[in-house]
């Protein structure tokens, strides 16, 4: 049994970051009220109720500002709201993970997630918050803290961790 366990633990283990690459092969859809293109910026920015997916990434926000770089790739979502939000539901099986803050920046190069100002991210019952939280996708690693010259200083991190279940689960 102890074996089975390894082997299914393993299996999820290294599926999550195909799963997750997979998600970063698929399309990006977007949905918002208006557009301007910039091809010669490389950019474009949405405005209106703009709903970002990718696979089962979900990006939201009133504007979304796109890049891309070079080579015609997407590099980097921004996403502003009250506040934007972005999820995400790794196939490992620890539940999906919900972030929100007043910016989002999406690297899509970096599979990295960054949230700042008035930020918050659960993931699986644990929560973060915070003025800056920098969530590595493939890592599955949080580091909350502050930005540098954020007003009101003293304002401290607040995590809360669940406990985990002796059989593993959770």
């Amino acid at each position: 049994m102890r074996s089975i366990n390894t082997l299914l633990l393993a299996t999820c283990l290294l599926a999550s970051p195909i799963v997750l690459a997979v998600d970063s092969q698929q399309p990006i859809n977007i949905q918002a009220d208006s557009a301007t293109l910039d091809d010669a910026r490389n950019s474009a920015v949405y405005r209106g109720d703009v709903i970002v997916t990718q696979g089962s990434m979900r990006l939201t926000g009133s504007q979304v500002t796109l890049s891309m770089d070079s080579n015609g790739e997407v590099s980097k979502l921004v996403s502003t709201g009250s506040p934007a939000t972005w999820r995400q539901d790794p196939p490992d099986g620890r539940g999906e993970i919900n972030a929100r803050a007043q910016t989002i920046e999406y690297h899509a190069d970096a599979q990295r997630v960054v949230l700042i100002e008035r930020s918050h991210l659960d993931q699986a019952g644990d929560t973060f918050s915070g003025d800056l939280i920098t969530y590595d996708i493939n890592r599955r690693v949080v580091d909350a803290g502050q930005r540098d010259g954020a007003n009101g200083s003293d304002q401290r991190i607040e995590i809360t961790i669940q406990p985990r279940n002796r059989d593993g689960e959770n």
